[in-house]
């Protein structure tokens, strides 16, 4: 065999290596995003836990501003979740309203061939095309509930829970001796309340609702939606509800 005939030889048997180790690297990308599209619902224990890290989130990004601009000393929570669910409607027909609306837009990023999805699965930023729905679907579920609120997620502050109705602000004219929020909490800004999250089924991927009360007149809701990136849950959108 002339050298010619060794060249071309060789270089047919390195072709076929990084042919093999494409397809390797193929299949085993392929599997992991498949773990995370069809992976099995997750433990109750599991979603607690990972409820109360997102509401850890959400209260960090909800108070930085906030607390850097105010001399915002603690945190008041309202003890019940907020629900979507009416006075005359039943849970499933609450659900089905709620994914009726256009909850969720997640549009796909610029950039989304299979390499940028290789390479944001390696680095933590996996991005699952069927978030929007899956997403949805668990918070139409679970935002149509009623309940009480969990107290054991992470503050930098010190929280109290409230029940609703509990207490009035200084803008309600109340002539019963009660003392007001103000004067109850000087240190607080209002009353924090929260649904309950939705998850993908990789607990990736998540929304909650809020909302924010500082008086009568004075508040606001929002939807927030959070990924999961390295390890940290992260706010990426926020959606105002309503402001008062």
């Amino acid at each position: 065999m002339n050298d010619s005939n060794l060249s071309i030889s060789a270089h047919s048997t390195s072709t076929r290596r990084w042919v093999a180790i494409g397809v390797c690297f193929a299949i085993a990308t392929a599997v992991v995003s498949q773990h995370y599209r069809f992976r099995s619902q997750p433990s109750a224990q599991e979603t607690v836990t990972a409820e109360d890290e997102v509401y850890a989130a959400v209260v960090r990004d909800m108070i930085g501003p906030f607390q850097e601009r105010t001399s915002l000393g603690e945190l008041v929570f309202k003890d019940s979740v907020l629900t979507e669910l009416r006075p005359d409607e039943d849970p499933k027909s609450c659900q089905q309203r709620l994914l009726g609306l256009p909850l969720l837009r997640h549009d796909p990023p610029p950039f989304n061939t299979w390499a940028d999805k290789t390479y944001r699965l390696v680095t933590g930023g996996w991005y699952d095309d069927s978030f929007s729905e899956k997403v949805a679907l668990s918070y139409a579920e679970r935002s149509c509930m009623k309940g009480r609120l969990s107290q054991t997620f992470h503050t930098d502050l010190p929280k109290t829970f409230i029940s609703a109705g509990s207490v009035h602000f200084n803008d309600l004219i109340v002539n019963d001796g009660s003392k007001s929020f103000e004067q109850l909490f000087p240190k607080a800004g209002g009353v924090i309340a929260f649904s309950h999250v939705g998850f993908d089924p990789s607990l990736r991927a998540a929304v909650v609702s809020t909302s924010f009360v500082c008086g009568g007149l004075c508040g606001s809701g929002s939807r927030y939606f959070l990924k999961k990136v390295r390890g940290r849950w992260q706010v990426v959108g926020e959606q105002e509800i309503w402001v008062a």
